[in-house]
């Protein structure tokens, strides 16, 4: 458990962060009054918390039951105008701890998406299933722009990229989602690869369609309904968590 003390060290934002998470942790395990005592001071005394604020808290805390102190987590991350991510892995300073990821040796070259929220979120898949690097085609939507950063929620931090074309990328076995191609489940997905994600409304190019081809081919999703397609960062997800699980006896990198 982070001290008070420890606490008192971080940069405001940070601070205020680390704080709820405290009460967070709180909810679900027995805390030492006398420390969440002195917690609840730091948050009370921070800058960022107003009277109206702080008289809120107050109101939680002396209730004193596990749910009045997640009640004062998601306060907080109001008051930081953050969205609640439990589910994230997060070091002593609250910051989001990469070193946590469970990676294998699979990449995806993003080939011409133009959308920065497909980005984004491609990325946010990405992270999910153990993706060690993302490659860009020029042309692609910024992983840098506030709308991907935004729908990665932090995953382009994670992740390494780079903007490189498809006749450099790396000596790698090279397969394309695309419509057309193998059934995803009779597909044997590759221990080491690359799988090529083309662009929303053209697909895949020419170029990186014959990469694949020359490789180990093409993979599609069946799909049962009326409409011939399903959104990239939608079809990527479905991909990625077969391509983790068929790996899933082996040991990780």
């Amino acid at each position: 458990m982070i001290s008070a003390k420890k606490i008192r060290t971080l940069k405001p934002r940070v601070q205020l962060r680390r704080a709820a998470d405290v009460f967070h942790e709180a909810a679900a395990m027995d805390l030492d009054k006398e420390y969440l005592d002195e917690v609840l001071s730091i948050i009370l005394s921070s800058d960022l918390v107003c009277d109206e604020d702080e008289d809120r808290i107050r109101w939680f805390y002396q209730k004193g039951d596990s749910l009045s102190f997640e009640d004062i987590y998601y306060h907080v991350l109001t008051i930081l105008g953050d969205t609640p991510s439990d589910w994230d892995a997060r070091d002593e300073s609250g910051q989001i701890d990469w070193s946590r990821r469970e990676v294998r040796d699979h990449f995806l070259f993003l080939d011409h998406l133009r959308s920065p929220y497909n980005v984004g979120a491609v990325f946010r898949n990405a992270e999910a299933f153990g993706i060690k690097g993302i490659y860009i085609a020029p042309g692609t939507a910024s992983p840098e722009h506030p709308r991907a950063q935004r729908t990665s929620r932090s995953a382009v931090d994670g992740i390494p990229w780079d903007e490189r074309e498809v006749s450099v990328l790396p000596e790698l076995p090279v397969f394309a989602l695309e419509v057309g191609g193998m059934d995803i489940n009779e597909f044997e997905f590759p221990r080491h690869g690359i799988c090529i994600i083309g662009s929303e409304e053209d697909g895949i190019s020419k170029e990186a369609r014959k990469k694949a081809e020359d490789s180990l081919g093409i993979v599609s999703i069946r799909q049962y309904g009326a409409k011939g397609s399903i959104n990239v960062a939608s079809a990527a997800a479905i991909m990625l968590c077969k391509w983790m699980e068929s790996e899933k006896n082996q040991p990780l990198s």
